[in-house]
Protein backbone atom coordinates (compact mmCIF):
# COMPACT_ATOMS: atom_id res chain seq x y z
CA UNK A 1 0.00 0.00 0.00
CA UNK A 2 1.29 3.19 -1.03
CA UNK A 3 2.42 5.52 1.90
CA UNK A 4 0.06 8.74 0.81
CA UNK A 5 -3.18 7.94 -1.05
CA UNK A 6 -6.02 9.24 -3.45
CA UNK A 7 -9.20 9.49 -2.62
CA UNK A 8 -10.69 6.06 -4.75
CA UNK A 9 -8.19 4.04 -2.49
CA UNK A 10 -9.95 5.09 0.57
CA UNK A 11 -13.36 5.95 -0.09
CA UNK A 12 -16.40 4.04 -1.14
CA UNK A 13 -18.14 5.26 -4.20
CA UNK A 14 -21.58 5.87 -2.30
CA UNK A 15 -22.95 7.02 0.76
CA UNK A 16 -23.64 3.87 3.20
CA UNK A 17 -24.73 3.52 6.84
CA UNK A 18 -24.33 -0.67 7.15
CA UNK A 19 -21.23 -1.23 9.21
CA UNK A 20 -21.57 -4.31 9.71
CA UNK A 21 -19.75 -5.76 6.57
CA UNK A 22 -18.68 -2.34 5.25
CA UNK A 23 -17.31 -1.44 1.72
CA UNK A 24 -13.83 0.71 2.28
CA UNK A 25 -14.07 3.56 3.75
CA UNK A 26 -15.01 2.80 7.24
CA UNK A 27 -12.57 4.40 10.24
CA UNK A 28 -12.87 4.96 13.70
CA UNK A 29 -11.73 8.84 13.37
CA UNK A 30 -11.71 10.67 10.41
CA UNK A 31 -9.60 13.61 10.59
CA UNK A 32 -10.74 16.52 8.29
CA UNK A 33 -7.37 18.35 7.42
CA UNK A 34 -3.47 17.33 8.01
CA UNK A 35 -2.18 20.92 8.72
CA UNK A 36 -0.33 21.83 12.50
CA UNK A 37 -3.05 19.88 14.32
CA UNK A 38 -4.11 17.21 11.73
CA UNK A 39 -0.82 15.90 11.94
CA UNK A 40 -0.26 15.31 15.85
CA UNK A 41 -3.84 14.52 15.94
CA UNK A 42 -3.41 11.83 13.67
CA UNK A 43 -0.11 10.25 15.22
CA UNK A 44 -1.36 10.56 19.00
CA UNK A 45 -4.72 8.83 18.04
CA UNK A 46 -3.02 5.89 16.16
CA UNK A 47 -1.02 4.99 18.94
CA UNK A 48 -3.07 2.65 19.74
CA UNK A 49 -2.55 -0.29 17.03
CA UNK A 50 -6.43 -1.36 17.03
CA UNK A 51 -7.88 2.22 16.12
CA UNK A 52 -8.04 3.35 12.31
CA UNK A 53 -7.91 6.76 11.58
CA UNK A 54 -8.01 8.30 8.00
CA UNK A 55 -6.59 11.93 7.37
CA UNK A 56 -8.07 13.70 4.56
CA UNK A 57 -5.52 16.86 3.32
CA UNK A 58 -6.10 18.98 0.67
CA UNK A 59 -2.58 19.15 -0.06
CA UNK A 60 0.42 17.28 -1.34
CA UNK A 61 3.41 16.19 0.77
CA UNK A 62 5.94 18.35 -1.46
CA UNK A 63 8.76 16.64 0.32
CA UNK A 64 11.44 18.74 -1.47
CA UNK A 65 14.68 20.61 0.03
CA UNK A 66 13.46 24.09 -0.64
CA UNK A 67 10.75 22.59 1.71
CA UNK A 68 12.96 21.68 4.10
CA UNK A 69 15.49 24.11 4.21
CA UNK A 70 14.03 27.02 6.83
CA UNK A 71 14.64 30.15 4.66
CA UNK A 72 13.59 28.61 1.46
CA UNK A 73 10.21 27.19 3.01
CA UNK A 74 9.43 30.85 4.34
CA UNK A 75 9.55 32.55 0.72
CA UNK A 76 6.02 32.05 0.24
CA UNK A 77 6.20 34.95 -1.83
CA UNK A 78 8.35 33.85 -4.58
CA UNK A 79 7.51 30.97 -7.12
CA UNK A 80 5.83 27.81 -6.54
CA UNK A 81 4.47 27.22 -2.94
CA UNK A 82 2.30 24.83 -1.31
CA UNK A 83 -0.42 27.68 -0.21
CA UNK A 84 -3.29 29.17 -1.45
CA UNK A 85 -3.62 33.13 -1.27
CA UNK A 86 -6.91 35.30 -2.52
CA UNK A 87 -8.06 38.69 -1.89
CA UNK A 88 -9.93 39.52 1.35
CA UNK A 89 -12.62 42.26 1.13
CA UNK A 90 -11.49 46.18 1.19
CA UNK A 91 -10.27 46.87 4.99
CA UNK A 92 -13.13 49.54 5.37
CA UNK A 93 -11.29 50.90 8.62
CA UNK A 94 -7.80 51.22 5.86
CA UNK A 95 -8.43 53.40 3.38
CA UNK A 96 -10.30 50.24 1.26
CA UNK A 97 -7.22 48.55 1.60
CA UNK A 98 -6.98 44.77 -0.05
CA UNK A 99 -4.86 42.25 1.76
CA UNK A 100 -4.05 39.15 0.82
CA UNK A 101 -5.53 35.74 2.56
CA UNK A 102 -3.20 32.83 2.61
CA UNK A 103 -3.81 29.27 3.69
CA UNK A 104 -1.52 25.99 3.21
CA UNK A 105 -1.85 23.39 0.93
CA UNK A 106 0.72 20.87 1.77
CA UNK A 107 0.80 18.10 4.86
CA UNK A 108 1.60 19.82 7.80
CA UNK A 109 0.22 22.52 7.32
CA UNK A 110 1.40 26.27 8.01
CA UNK A 111 4.47 24.32 10.21
CA UNK A 112 5.88 23.50 6.82
CA UNK A 113 6.68 26.94 5.86
CA UNK A 114 6.09 29.35 8.79
CA UNK A 115 8.54 31.28 10.99
CA UNK A 116 9.21 28.11 13.20
CA UNK A 117 8.98 30.58 16.04
CA UNK A 118 8.29 28.27 19.40
CA UNK A 119 5.76 30.48 22.02
CA UNK A 120 3.67 29.13 24.04
CA UNK A 121 1.44 32.41 25.06
CA UNK A 122 1.99 34.07 28.99
CA UNK A 123 0.54 31.69 31.29
CA UNK A 124 -2.17 34.57 32.08
CA UNK A 125 -4.00 34.65 29.08
CA UNK A 126 -4.97 30.60 29.73
CA UNK A 127 -5.39 31.70 33.22
CA UNK A 128 -7.83 34.04 31.98
CA UNK A 129 -9.77 31.47 29.97
CA UNK A 130 -10.49 29.56 32.59
CA UNK A 131 -12.11 32.84 34.98
CA UNK A 132 -14.37 32.93 32.00
CA UNK A 133 -15.65 29.71 32.18
CA UNK A 134 -12.83 27.54 30.23
CA UNK A 135 -12.90 24.45 32.80
CA UNK A 136 -9.81 22.29 31.71
CA UNK A 137 -8.23 25.66 30.14
CA UNK A 138 -6.09 27.10 32.88
CA UNK A 139 -1.81 27.32 32.51
CA UNK A 140 -1.97 24.70 34.95
CA UNK A 141 -3.88 22.35 33.21
CA UNK A 142 -2.50 22.99 29.44
CA UNK A 143 0.97 22.98 30.62
CA UNK A 144 1.36 18.86 30.25
CA UNK A 145 0.05 18.92 26.58
CA UNK A 146 2.64 21.93 25.59
CA UNK A 147 5.43 19.36 27.52
CA UNK A 148 4.12 16.07 26.23
CA UNK A 149 5.17 17.18 22.95
CA UNK A 150 8.38 19.56 23.05
CA UNK A 151 12.14 18.34 23.14
CA UNK A 152 13.90 21.40 24.58
CA UNK A 153 17.25 21.60 23.49
CA UNK A 154 18.60 24.97 24.58
CA UNK A 155 16.27 25.62 27.74
CA UNK A 156 15.83 23.37 30.64
CA UNK A 157 13.08 23.66 33.73
CA UNK A 158 10.20 21.97 35.19
CA UNK A 159 8.27 23.79 32.50
CA UNK A 160 9.87 22.50 29.55
CA UNK A 161 9.60 18.91 28.19
CA UNK A 162 12.86 16.83 26.68
CA UNK A 163 11.57 13.81 25.59
CA UNK A 164 8.69 15.04 23.07
CA UNK A 165 8.77 14.54 18.93
CA UNK A 166 8.87 18.04 18.36
CA UNK A 167 12.31 19.75 19.08
CA UNK A 168 12.95 23.79 19.49
CA UNK A 169 16.12 25.34 20.01
CA UNK A 170 18.17 28.61 20.14
CA UNK A 171 20.71 29.72 17.74
CA UNK A 172 24.21 29.73 19.57
CA UNK A 173 24.58 33.07 18.35
CA UNK A 174 22.66 36.01 16.19
CA UNK A 175 23.44 36.05 12.50
CA UNK A 176 23.49 39.59 12.12
CA UNK A 177 24.65 42.60 14.53
CA UNK A 178 21.01 44.36 13.96
CA UNK A 179 20.26 41.75 16.63
CA UNK A 180 22.30 42.42 19.60
CA UNK A 181 21.80 46.28 18.60
CA UNK A 182 18.13 45.89 19.30
CA UNK A 183 18.64 43.90 22.04
CA UNK A 184 21.18 46.57 23.84
CA UNK A 185 18.11 49.10 23.05
CA UNK A 186 15.17 47.62 24.50
CA UNK A 187 17.54 46.84 27.80
CA UNK A 188 18.50 50.82 27.63
CA UNK A 189 14.81 51.79 27.88
CA UNK A 190 14.27 49.44 30.98
CA UNK A 191 13.20 46.45 29.34
CA UNK A 192 14.74 43.20 30.67
CA UNK A 193 16.36 40.46 28.48
CA UNK A 194 15.36 36.37 28.31
CA UNK A 195 16.44 33.38 27.06
CA UNK A 196 12.87 31.63 27.78
CA UNK A 197 10.17 33.33 26.48
CA UNK A 198 8.53 30.54 27.40
CA UNK A 199 8.94 30.69 31.27
CA UNK A 200 5.45 31.21 32.98
CA UNK A 201 7.42 33.26 35.69
CA UNK A 202 9.35 35.40 33.06
CA UNK A 203 8.66 38.52 32.50
CA UNK A 204 5.67 39.86 30.57
CA UNK A 205 7.36 42.93 29.42
CA UNK A 206 10.30 41.77 27.31
CA UNK A 207 13.19 41.31 24.86
CA UNK A 208 13.38 38.07 24.39
CA UNK A 209 15.35 34.79 22.42
CA UNK A 210 12.76 32.94 20.15
CA UNK A 211 13.22 29.26 19.87
CA UNK A 212 12.41 27.61 16.83
CA UNK A 213 11.88 23.98 15.62
CA UNK A 214 14.46 22.94 14.44
CA UNK A 215 16.22 19.67 13.74
CA UNK A 216 19.61 19.03 15.11
CA UNK A 217 20.66 18.83 10.71
CA UNK A 218 19.20 22.43 10.07
CA UNK A 219 15.50 21.55 8.80
CA UNK A 220 12.19 22.59 9.56
CA UNK A 221 11.16 20.42 11.88
CA UNK A 222 7.38 21.02 11.05
CA UNK A 223 4.04 18.70 12.56
CA UNK A 224 4.30 16.41 9.77
CA UNK A 225 8.55 15.75 10.52
CA UNK A 226 8.29 15.49 13.57
CA UNK A 227 4.42 13.57 14.64
CA UNK A 228 4.37 11.52 10.86
CA UNK A 229 7.55 10.66 9.88
CA UNK A 230 8.25 7.84 7.55
CA UNK A 231 9.08 5.54 10.33
CA UNK A 232 5.81 5.73 11.97
CA UNK A 233 3.26 6.21 9.09
CA UNK A 234 5.30 3.00 7.41
CA UNK A 235 4.36 0.89 10.68
CA UNK A 236 0.67 2.15 11.57
CA UNK A 237 -1.01 -0.09 9.57
CA UNK A 238 -4.46 1.16 10.25
CA UNK A 239 -3.60 4.93 9.41
CA UNK A 240 -4.59 6.35 5.96
CA UNK A 241 -3.43 9.21 4.41
CA UNK A 242 -4.78 10.57 1.72
CA UNK A 243 -3.20 13.98 0.26
CA UNK A 244 -4.31 16.22 -2.57
CA UNK A 245 -7.91 15.34 -1.50
CA UNK A 246 -10.93 18.17 -0.75
CA UNK A 247 -13.51 17.42 1.61
CA UNK A 248 -17.09 19.23 0.08
CA UNK A 249 -19.36 18.39 2.88
CA UNK A 250 -19.77 16.26 6.40
CA UNK A 251 -22.72 14.24 6.37
CA UNK A 252 -24.98 13.88 8.86
CA UNK A 253 -28.00 11.56 10.37
CA UNK A 254 -30.63 14.12 11.59
CA UNK A 255 -33.32 11.16 12.95
CA UNK A 256 -32.63 11.50 16.81
CA UNK A 257 -32.09 14.34 19.30
CA UNK A 258 -29.38 16.14 17.60
CA UNK A 259 -27.91 15.59 14.15
CA UNK A 260 -25.12 13.06 14.69
CA UNK A 261 -22.04 13.90 12.25
CA UNK A 262 -21.26 10.34 10.62
CA UNK A 263 -19.17 10.92 7.28
CA UNK A 264 -17.75 13.02 5.09
CA UNK A 265 -17.97 13.34 1.25
CA UNK A 266 -14.44 14.44 -0.75
CA UNK A 267 -12.75 14.14 -3.96
CA UNK A 268 -9.46 14.75 -5.73
CA UNK A 269 -8.66 18.52 -5.20
CA UNK A 270 -7.53 19.18 -8.82
CA UNK A 271 -10.77 18.28 -9.93
CA UNK A 272 -13.22 21.42 -11.03
CA UNK A 273 -15.80 18.72 -12.64
CA UNK A 274 -18.36 17.24 -11.43
CA UNK A 275 -15.90 14.19 -11.36
CA UNK A 276 -16.83 11.16 -8.68
CA UNK A 277 -17.44 11.68 -5.01
CA UNK A 278 -16.22 10.15 -2.79
CA UNK A 279 -17.77 8.89 0.94
CA UNK A 280 -15.72 7.69 4.34
CA UNK A 281 -17.52 7.02 7.52
CA UNK A 282 -16.51 7.47 11.51
CA UNK A 283 -17.56 4.93 13.85
CA UNK A 284 -16.43 7.11 16.91
CA UNK A 285 -16.10 11.03 15.89
CA UNK A 286 -14.62 13.59 13.03
CA UNK A 287 -12.46 16.16 13.71
CA UNK A 288 -11.94 19.32 11.44
CA UNK A 289 -8.67 20.64 11.73
CA UNK A 290 -8.87 23.14 8.43
CA UNK A 291 -7.79 26.05 10.28
CA UNK A 292 -9.41 29.20 11.08
CA UNK A 293 -10.48 30.13 7.30
CA UNK A 294 -10.88 26.78 6.26
CA UNK A 295 -12.73 25.21 9.18
CA UNK A 296 -15.23 27.40 9.24
CA UNK A 297 -15.78 27.04 5.25
CA UNK A 298 -16.43 23.30 5.82
CA UNK A 299 -19.03 23.67 8.68
CA UNK A 300 -20.99 26.60 6.31
CA UNK A 301 -21.12 24.33 3.38
CA UNK A 302 -21.97 21.58 5.81
CA UNK A 303 -25.16 23.58 6.74
CA UNK A 304 -23.58 24.54 10.33
CA UNK A 305 -24.05 28.43 10.82
CA UNK A 306 -26.24 30.84 10.46
CA UNK A 307 -29.77 29.96 9.33
CA UNK A 308 -30.40 32.77 6.82
CA UNK A 309 -26.61 33.24 6.01
CA UNK A 310 -27.04 29.00 4.73
CA UNK A 311 -30.27 29.56 3.40
CA UNK A 312 -29.34 32.04 0.75
CA UNK A 313 -26.95 29.39 -0.78
CA UNK A 314 -29.69 26.63 -0.63
CA UNK A 315 -27.85 24.65 1.47
CA UNK A 316 -29.69 22.35 3.92
CA UNK A 317 -29.73 23.77 7.25
CA UNK A 318 -28.24 21.22 9.76
CA UNK A 319 -27.54 23.67 12.87
CA UNK A 320 -28.63 27.05 13.26
CA UNK A 321 -25.03 28.17 15.04
CA UNK A 322 -24.26 32.03 14.23
CA UNK A 323 -20.70 31.85 16.04
CA UNK A 324 -19.73 29.74 13.06
CA UNK A 325 -16.78 32.51 11.02
CA UNK A 326 -18.30 35.37 13.13
CA UNK A 327 -15.08 35.68 15.36
CA UNK A 328 -12.33 35.75 13.23
CA UNK A 329 -9.14 37.73 14.85
CA UNK A 330 -5.70 38.01 13.15
CA UNK A 331 -2.32 39.86 14.22
CA UNK A 332 -2.14 42.99 12.48
CA UNK A 333 1.56 43.93 11.67
CA UNK A 334 2.72 47.96 11.06
CA UNK A 335 6.31 47.74 9.50
CA UNK A 336 8.67 50.61 10.37
CA UNK A 337 11.68 49.88 7.73
CA UNK A 338 14.81 51.70 7.12
CA UNK A 339 17.81 51.37 5.27
CA UNK A 340 20.64 49.47 6.82
CA UNK A 341 23.81 48.19 5.63
CA UNK A 342 23.87 45.20 2.96
CA UNK A 343 25.75 43.10 4.43
CA UNK A 344 23.61 43.32 7.82
CA UNK A 345 20.64 41.93 5.91
CA UNK A 346 18.92 39.00 4.07
CA UNK A 347 19.27 41.27 0.84
CA UNK A 348 22.31 40.09 0.55
CA UNK A 349 21.94 36.85 -0.20
CA UNK A 350 19.56 38.29 -3.41
CA UNK A 351 22.43 40.99 -4.69
CA UNK A 352 25.35 38.72 -3.77
CA UNK A 353 25.70 35.46 -5.34
CA UNK A 354 28.88 34.43 -4.13
CA UNK A 355 27.44 35.46 -0.42
CA UNK A 356 24.29 32.96 -1.42
CA UNK A 357 26.62 30.41 -2.79
CA UNK A 358 28.72 30.61 0.74
CA UNK A 359 26.26 30.36 2.32
CA UNK A 360 24.05 27.57 0.47
CA UNK A 361 27.57 25.11 0.88
CA UNK A 362 27.06 26.54 4.82
CA UNK A 363 24.13 24.99 4.95
CA UNK A 364 24.32 21.93 3.04
CA UNK A 365 27.80 21.05 4.89
CA UNK A 366 27.11 22.08 8.39
CA UNK A 367 23.36 22.72 8.20
CA UNK A 368 23.88 25.93 9.54
CA UNK A 369 24.17 30.05 8.36
CA UNK A 370 21.33 31.72 7.16
CA UNK A 371 19.60 29.08 5.39
CA UNK A 372 18.62 28.15 8.84
CA UNK A 373 17.42 31.53 9.66
CA UNK A 374 13.89 31.80 10.42
CA UNK A 375 14.25 35.41 10.12
CA UNK A 376 13.10 36.50 13.47
CA UNK A 377 15.69 35.65 16.16
CA UNK A 378 14.49 38.08 19.11
CA UNK A 379 11.36 39.55 19.83
CA UNK A 380 9.68 42.60 22.20
CA UNK A 381 7.12 42.17 24.31
CA UNK A 382 5.28 44.84 26.25
CA UNK A 383 2.21 46.11 27.53
CA UNK A 384 0.16 49.47 25.92
CA UNK A 385 -1.03 50.42 29.54
CA UNK A 386 2.56 50.53 31.11
CA UNK A 387 3.35 52.37 28.06
CA UNK A 388 3.47 56.68 28.47
CA UNK A 389 2.73 58.52 25.64
CA UNK A 390 6.24 58.48 24.80
CA UNK A 391 6.59 55.14 24.53
CA UNK A 392 8.68 54.32 27.20
CA UNK A 393 7.64 51.36 29.67
CA UNK A 394 7.00 52.19 33.57
CA UNK A 395 6.28 48.95 35.18
CA UNK A 396 6.94 45.09 34.59
CA UNK A 397 4.93 41.92 35.50
CA UNK A 398 5.60 38.24 35.23
CA UNK A 399 3.84 36.03 32.44
CA UNK A 400 1.77 34.62 35.26
CA UNK A 401 0.18 38.25 36.34
CA UNK A 402 -0.26 40.00 32.78
CA UNK A 403 -0.08 38.96 29.07
CA UNK A 404 1.64 41.51 26.07
CA UNK A 405 -0.33 43.33 23.68
CA UNK A 406 2.38 44.36 21.94
CA UNK A 407 4.90 42.54 20.01
CA UNK A 408 7.87 44.60 18.05
CA UNK A 409 9.89 41.94 15.83
CA UNK A 410 13.30 43.17 14.64
CA UNK A 411 13.77 41.74 10.94
CA UNK A 412 16.80 42.60 8.82
CA UNK A 413 15.12 42.09 6.07
CA UNK A 414 12.25 44.42 3.86
CA UNK A 415 8.78 42.73 5.27
CA UNK A 416 6.18 45.29 4.09
CA UNK A 417 5.40 42.28 1.05
CA UNK A 418 6.53 44.74 -1.58
CA UNK A 419 9.49 44.14 -3.79
CA UNK A 420 12.54 46.50 -2.69
CA UNK A 421 15.76 47.21 -4.05
CA UNK A 422 17.86 43.81 -4.23
CA UNK A 423 21.53 46.64 -4.19
CA UNK A 424 19.81 48.34 -0.86
CA UNK A 425 19.78 46.46 2.70
CA UNK A 426 16.79 47.09 4.90
CA UNK A 427 15.73 46.57 8.61
CA UNK A 428 12.12 46.46 10.00
CA UNK A 429 9.88 46.20 12.88
CA UNK A 430 6.68 44.95 12.85
CA UNK A 431 4.45 46.28 15.26
CA UNK A 432 1.80 44.24 16.10
CA UNK A 433 -1.12 44.42 18.48
CA UNK A 434 -1.07 40.91 20.30
CA UNK A 435 -4.81 41.37 22.24
CA UNK A 436 -6.76 42.85 19.15
CA UNK A 437 -10.72 44.83 20.25
CA UNK A 438 -11.41 44.06 16.05
CA UNK A 439 -12.58 40.82 14.17
CA UNK A 440 -13.93 39.88 11.22
CA UNK A 441 -16.11 37.66 9.77
CA UNK A 442 -15.44 34.19 7.35
CA UNK A 443 -18.81 33.92 4.75
CA UNK A 444 -19.59 31.84 2.24
CA UNK A 445 -19.34 33.35 -1.30
CA UNK A 446 -20.73 30.13 -3.18
CA UNK A 447 -21.92 26.96 -2.56
CA UNK A 448 -19.34 25.48 -4.61
CA UNK A 449 -16.75 23.98 -2.12
CA UNK A 450 -13.99 24.82 -4.74
CA UNK A 451 -14.56 28.69 -4.27
CA UNK A 452 -12.89 30.42 -1.74
CA UNK A 453 -14.49 31.62 1.08
CA UNK A 454 -15.64 35.52 1.41
CA UNK A 455 -12.96 36.69 3.95
CA UNK A 456 -13.07 40.45 5.96
CA UNK A 457 -10.23 40.63 8.12
CA UNK A 458 -12.02 43.22 10.04
CA UNK A 459 -8.68 45.36 11.06
CA UNK A 460 -9.23 48.42 13.29
CA UNK A 461 -13.20 48.14 13.16
CA UNK A 462 -12.76 48.89 17.20
CA UNK A 463 -10.93 51.88 17.86
CA UNK A 464 -8.83 51.22 20.58
CA UNK A 465 -6.62 49.18 18.28
CA UNK A 466 -4.83 52.38 16.96
CA UNK A 467 -4.29 53.47 20.49
CA UNK A 468 -2.32 50.31 20.84
CA UNK A 469 -0.54 50.34 17.60
CA UNK A 470 0.67 54.06 18.30
CA UNK A 471 2.23 53.31 21.16
CA UNK A 472 4.09 50.36 19.50
CA UNK A 473 5.13 52.75 16.63
CA UNK A 474 6.68 55.44 19.32
CA UNK A 475 8.73 52.52 21.25
CA UNK A 476 9.85 51.04 17.73
CA UNK A 477 10.90 54.72 16.62
CA UNK A 478 12.62 55.08 20.17
CA UNK A 479 14.34 51.70 19.81
CA UNK A 480 15.47 52.53 16.23
CA UNK A 481 16.68 55.96 17.98
CA UNK A 482 18.79 53.79 20.63
CA UNK A 483 20.15 51.58 17.37
CA UNK A 484 21.31 54.50 15.86
CA UNK A 485 22.96 56.01 18.88
CA UNK A 486 24.64 53.41 19.61
CA UNK A 487 26.46 53.27 16.49
CA UNK A 488 24.33 50.94 14.45
CA UNK A 489 23.62 52.21 10.59
CA UNK A 490 20.15 53.29 9.68
CA UNK A 491 18.64 55.68 8.26
CA UNK A 492 15.00 56.39 7.72
CA UNK A 493 13.25 54.59 4.94
CA UNK A 494 9.14 53.69 5.09
CA UNK A 495 8.37 55.94 8.94
CA UNK A 496 5.92 57.92 10.06
CA UNK A 497 5.60 61.53 9.06
CA UNK A 498 5.32 62.72 12.42
CA UNK A 499 4.39 61.86 16.01
CA UNK A 500 1.16 63.06 16.71
CA UNK A 501 -2.18 61.03 16.58
CA UNK A 502 -3.18 61.60 13.22
CA UNK A 503 0.20 61.24 11.07
CA UNK A 504 0.61 57.71 13.31
CA UNK A 505 -2.93 56.52 12.14
CA UNK A 506 -2.08 57.31 8.54
CA UNK A 507 0.53 55.84 8.75
CA UNK A 508 -0.55 52.73 10.36
CA UNK A 509 -3.59 52.64 7.40
CA UNK A 510 -0.69 52.88 4.66
CA UNK A 511 1.40 50.26 6.02
CA UNK A 512 -1.11 47.96 7.61
CA UNK A 513 -0.49 44.29 6.87
CA UNK A 514 -1.46 40.77 7.45
CA UNK A 515 1.03 38.30 9.91
CA UNK A 516 -1.27 35.62 8.63
CA UNK A 517 -2.25 34.64 12.66
CA UNK A 518 -5.81 33.77 11.58
CA UNK A 519 -7.83 32.47 15.05
CA UNK A 520 -11.24 32.42 17.19
CA UNK A 521 -13.43 32.01 14.13
CA UNK A 522 -15.29 28.58 15.69
CA UNK A 523 -14.59 30.12 18.93
CA UNK A 524 -14.57 27.77 22.44
CA UNK A 525 -17.66 29.73 24.57
CA UNK A 526 -21.15 28.70 25.51
CA UNK A 527 -23.17 28.56 22.36
CA UNK A 528 -25.61 32.34 23.08
CA UNK A 529 -22.53 33.62 24.64
CA UNK A 530 -22.09 37.83 23.79
CA UNK A 531 -19.65 36.51 21.51
CA UNK A 532 -20.93 33.65 19.88
CA UNK A 533 -19.62 30.09 20.67
CA UNK A 534 -19.28 27.41 18.63
CA UNK A 535 -17.47 24.56 20.52
CA UNK A 536 -16.95 23.96 23.99
CA UNK A 537 -14.77 22.74 26.67
CA UNK A 538 -14.39 19.23 25.11
CA UNK A 539 -13.84 20.77 21.65
CA UNK A 540 -17.38 19.32 20.72
CA UNK A 541 -19.51 21.67 18.03
CA UNK A 542 -22.49 22.50 20.39
CA UNK A 543 -25.62 20.98 19.16
CA UNK A 544 -23.76 17.96 16.86
CA UNK A 545 -22.86 14.80 18.19
CA UNK A 546 -19.62 13.48 17.07
CA UNK A 547 -17.94 16.65 15.57
CA UNK A 548 -14.79 18.57 17.31
CA UNK A 549 -12.97 20.97 15.80
CA UNK A 550 -9.07 21.19 16.89
CA UNK A 551 -7.16 24.34 15.64
CA UNK A 552 -6.71 27.91 16.17
CA UNK A 553 -10.10 28.66 15.05
CA UNK A 554 -11.16 27.58 19.02
CA UNK A 555 -9.25 30.18 20.48
CA UNK A 556 -11.42 32.15 22.86
CA UNK A 557 -9.59 34.76 21.63
CA UNK A 558 -6.18 34.96 19.60
CA UNK A 559 -3.67 34.03 22.09
CA UNK A 560 -1.05 36.98 21.89
CA UNK A 561 2.39 35.61 21.07
CA UNK A 562 2.87 33.44 17.39
CA UNK A 563 0.52 30.12 16.98
CA UNK A 564 1.83 27.19 16.16
CA UNK A 565 3.05 25.87 19.89
CA UNK A 566 -0.66 26.30 21.27
CA UNK A 567 -2.34 24.90 18.34
CA UNK A 568 -0.34 21.79 18.83
CA UNK A 569 -1.21 22.07 22.17
CA UNK A 570 -4.69 21.94 21.60
CA UNK A 571 -4.13 18.69 19.05
CA UNK A 572 -2.33 16.88 22.19
CA UNK A 573 -5.38 17.94 24.61
CA UNK A 574 -7.71 17.02 21.90
CA UNK A 575 -6.63 13.65 21.33
CA UNK A 576 -6.44 13.19 25.18
CA UNK A 577 -10.24 13.95 24.90
CA UNK A 578 -11.06 11.50 22.30
CA UNK A 579 -9.14 8.49 24.35
CA UNK A 580 -11.31 9.08 27.57
CA UNK A 581 -14.35 9.30 26.20
CA UNK A 582 -14.25 6.18 23.95
CA UNK A 583 -12.48 4.10 26.49
CA UNK A 584 -15.42 4.71 29.12
CA UNK A 585 -17.73 3.55 25.96
CA UNK A 586 -15.92 0.85 25.12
Amino acid sequence: MPLYQRPADVGANAQFSNTDSPPKGLYDYIIVGGGTAGCVLASRLTEDPNISVLVLERGGVHNTFAMRCPLLSASYGQGKHPSIRWNATPLTAANGRVLEILTGTVLGGASRFNAMLYTRGSAAQYDQWRQQGRVGWSYADLEPYFMKSENAVSTSGDHHGSDGPWSNRHFDEFHFSSFPSAVKAAQDLGISYTEDVNAPDGPCVSCAKIPVTMAPNGTRLSTRDAFLPPSITTQRQKLDICTDTLVTKIDFEVDGVQPVASGVFFKPYDSLTTEETFYARAKKEIIVCCGAIETPHLLLLSGIGAKDHISQHDITIIKDLPGVGRNLQDHVGVTITYKAPLSDTFHSLESSLMRALTELLNYLIWGRGLFTDPTCQVSIFAKSDNLGNDGEPTLEYTNREAFPDIEIMPIPHETTLVPSQKSQGFFSFICVPLQPKSSGTIELFSPNPHAHPKVDLGFFTHAADFEVVRKALRLALKLGDKMRADGYQMEDYLVPAGDSDEQLDAFIRQSIRTTFHYASSCRMAPEHDTVPGVVDDELRVHGISRLRIADASIFPDVVATHLQAPVVMVAEKCADMLKKTWSTKA
